[in-house]
């Protein structure tokens, strides 16, 4: 039971808004912006936030419909906020409205524009099927995308575009990669199935819960047996080719997902990097958690002379910097906070660190070289450029008639047993290079 007033909570949740207008990620916001509410309050302001970025653009064509002036930022965000919590089944719509004016009337800097927020959100209420019938034809709208981030889906797969671009308006399925030290899939299931938690295997390692749980409900989490990651990511863990004794780098490691993972497949001498402070941090915490051990270093991919000791790595993971077009249904404000030049900058960021990584490949080593994304630039045509400019690359094989590449485009479909890929999984590409001694 909420134990603060809604209007506080809008008005949370529109500074936070705010924030992701001008640019930040809000899974980056989240951690510490919600920390003034009572825990018990955090889910609703952190359903509020999600749902106003997946109407991100129905929000803005109706505001441009119904405002006589364009809003100031703070009207605009708590406009937003409150449009989306109107489309939420836990509150009634006049009553976000008279808790948006309490909030607009809360705050200096929107005081003298509730009358404006007032009228606004009452016209939308009076005439709320014709308006969405007039922002529904948008395709910006029924996609929640910019139209260049469309366009740029459609061009890279005309085939599934729809599909690829319809998955990523849904939230996303809270999936498990279970810990293979300390259980096995079956078993897991089945102490889900004793804790009455419905749920069903999606991949290798993974399970999917059919209602999302906090994590600290999930049965196993706090003992290390499950984390949360969605199966596509899982699958770095089992394309790179480790045993116990190889020396392995985990090259842009956080959180540190794909580091416990490969630990957890075989005692590997492994050096996870990580160029942000606090992002390095929570790589500890999560092999913590799980009792694992890794030199984990603070440290850019990019200047090794600051780090390597000079011998060389038997398999290099390089989770490389993208513009995470793959995983849009996890970040909904991906498309928002990109720009069309991102591609490019992104692409460029990604050759780098692939010129910069190779040298400390040892002779026959390999390097598995994975993005969140699906376009091209930062996938296909990167790795045929890199095995272009060197003749000692070459694509080994992640999977039995497989070349040496994968896209793994979103999907969301029924697993088949003794599968190597997951069946409900974000977008990714993966390609697995060795060096030839």
């Amino acid at each position: 039971m909420s134990h603060t007033p809604l209007s506080n909570i809008l008005s949370i949740t529109a500074k936070i808004r705010q924030r992701v207008n001008a640019g930040y990620s809000l899974n980056t916001l989240l951690p510490e912006a919600l920390h003034t509410l009572p825990a018990e309050d955090r889910s609703l302001a952190q359903a509020i936030l999600y749902q106003s970025v997946r109407l991100t653009a129905r929000n803005r064509l109706l505001l441009k419909e119904l405002c006589s002036r364009e809003p100031s930022k703070e009207i605009q965000a708590l406009a937003e906020c409150s449009l989306a919590s109107m489309t939420l089944n836990t509150l009634k719509p006049f009553t976000v409205v008279n808790e948006a004016v309490t909030a607009a009337k809360s705050d200096t800097n929107t005081q003298k524009a509730s009358g404006f927020l007032n009228a606004v959100l009452r016209n939308y209420l009076r005439n709320q099927a014709r308006l969405e019938s007039s922002v529904g034809h948008s395709m910006e709208c029924r996609y929640n995308a910019p139209q260049w981030w469309i366009d740029a889906i459609k061009a890279a797969h005309p085939v599934t575009w729809r599909r690829i671009l319809e998955l990523a308006t849904l939230p996303p399925p809270l999936t498990l990669r279970v810990n293979s030290r300390r259980s096995t899939v079956a078993d897991y299931l089945n102490q889900l199935n004793r804790a009455d938690i419905a749920a069903h295997q999606v991949g290798p390692d993974a399970v999917t819960l059919e209602k999302p749980l906090p994590v600290d409900q999930i049965p196993g989490f706090r003992e290390g047996v499950v984390s949360v990651q969605d199966a596509g990511a899982q699958l770095a863990a089992h394309l790179l080719p480790i045993r116990s004794g190889m020396r392995v780098l985990d090259a842009c490691a956080a959180p540190g997902g794909k580091t416990a993972h490969l630990l957890e497949r075989a005692d590997v001498e492994l050096t996870a990097l990580e160029i942000d402070p606090k992002r390095t941090e929570r790589i500890t915490e999560n092999l913590t958690r799980l009792g694992l051990r890794a030199n984990v270093l603070t440290a850019d991919g990019n200047q090794p002379e600051s780090w390597w000791d000079k011998r060389p790595y038997d398999a290099v993971l390089l989770d490389a910097p993208c513009t995470a077009s793959g995983v849009v249904r996890r970040q909904p404000d991906t498309p928002w906070l990109r720009r069309k030049n991102d591609i490019k900058h992104l692409a460029q960021q990604q050759y780098n660190l692939l010129e910069t990584l190779w040298p400390l490949v040892k002779p026959n080593g390999v390097l598995l070289y994975a993005t969140c994304s699906i376009f091209p630039e930062e996938g296909l045509r990167q790795i045929q450029q890199f095995l272009d400019r060197h003749e000692e690359a070459k694509l080994s094989p992640l999977c039995p008639d497989n070349h040496g590449m994968m896209v793994l485009l979103p999907n969301d479909a029924i697993y088949e047993p003794g599968s190597s890929l997951p069946s409900v999984n974000d977008g990714f590409f993966y390609a697995l290079i060795q060096k030839e001694g």
